[in-house]
């Protein structure tokens, strides 16, 4: 009797054992992580995990990744790193209810370089306007698709008459849905990349038939650059004289006055690029800018209206006071 007593006991252990290692592992922690740190930075904003079983992967920045696996019996990844920089080692421990974590990292055989800690994203955000390509058979045709996103429900349309409905999956960028025309409707799948800017997906009539046909796209960007301010130029030729542009901004309208001259240019929302006509005392003509993507500095052409051009390239002047970028 003692012997059996024992062997219960050990069992019933070892299942309590196993049911709390169960219990604590049951957190899924996949999806995209907000994250900030301190100390040297390894990875700052979105982190991408996903989870299979204990395993975890993860990518950050433009080409870093990691691999850990769940520590038995704990909420503890330990962790390898590699980026562009080298590699190294990883902790992080997550929270019981799965919505934040906290680590630190370093190189191999070292103290901690830096430490970080982070909130899941509650869900991604697809509201917005996507330039899209569609192929397949006729049923489903769209230019543009129109989404608007209350918590993980979306709904939408491609075009006069027609309606999209669907959910965003909680822990993905993944959409999957219904489309309906005047003619025709069926089903839809969208994959949406981590800043949500572009996406790619299947539709199909019948659900649980193979798709008919495949959807790419990318969001329409309205955001007006702003290039206000002072600029320091260069100029190829005698027109755009002296070193200095000044530019006043008032919505897509652009006018600007340099050495003994001025412009006048669009600058169209979701563009990078300004076209215009200019003055000075060599004549007048048409001048095209285009800003970098931090709207730092710009490179561009002008011609006079005898055919004569140049190049003009230009920086933005960080001044030392409020006062002098007006």
């Amino acid at each position: 009797m003692g012997r059996v007593r024992i062997s219960l006991l050990i069992l019933g252990l070892a299942l309590a054992f196993t049911a709390g290692t169960s219990a604590q592992n049951a957190v899924n922690v996949t999806g995209n992580w907000s994250v900030t740190p301190s100390g040297e930075t390894l990875a700052n904003g979105t982190v991408r995990l996903r989870q299979d079983g204990s395993a975890i992967t993860g990518a950050f920045g433009q080409t870093g990744t990691f691999e850990g696996r769940f520590e038995p019996g704990t909420l503890q990844v330990d962790a390898n790193w590699s980026d562009a920089r080298g590699s190294g080692w990883m902790t992080i421990v997550f929270a019981a209810d799965g919505r934040n974590l906290s680590g630190e990292w370093g190189r191999p055989g070292s103290r901690p370089s830096g430490h970080f800690d982070g909130v899941r994203a509650a869900y991604p955000s697809v509201s917005g306007l996507y330039y899209v390509n569609v192929t397949g058979s006729g049923e489903f045709t769209a230019r543009r698709i129109s989404l608007h996103q209350l918590s993980l429900d979306v709904v939408g349309n491609y075009g006069p008459g027609t309606q999209l409905n669907g959910t965003m999956a909680p822990d993905a960028n993944s959409f999957a849905g219904t489309w309906k025309s005047p003619s025709s409707n069926g089903w839809i799948k969208l994959q949406f990349a981590d800043d949500s800017k572009s996406l790619q997906g299947t539709w199909g009539l019948v659900p649980g038939t193979e798709p008919a046909g495949q959807i790419t796209g990318s969001v329409l960007d309205t955001a007006q650059l702003g290039v206000k301010g002072l600029w320091q130029i260069a100029s190829s030729g005698a027109a755009f004289g002296g070193d200095v542009l000044k530019l006043d901004q008032s919505g897509q309208t652009v006018i600007g006055a340099f050495k003994n001259g001025h412009l006048q240019a669009t600058l169209p929302r979701g563009s990078r690029s300004m076209f215009g006509t200019w003055t000075d005392s060599h004549g007048t003509g048409v001048v095209e800018l285009k800003f970098s993507a931090d709207g730092m500095s710009f490179r561009g052409t002008w011609t006079r209206k005898n055919k004569n051009s140049g190049s003009i390239i230009g920086k933005r002047v960080i001044a030392a006071t409020p006062a002098l970028r007006q």
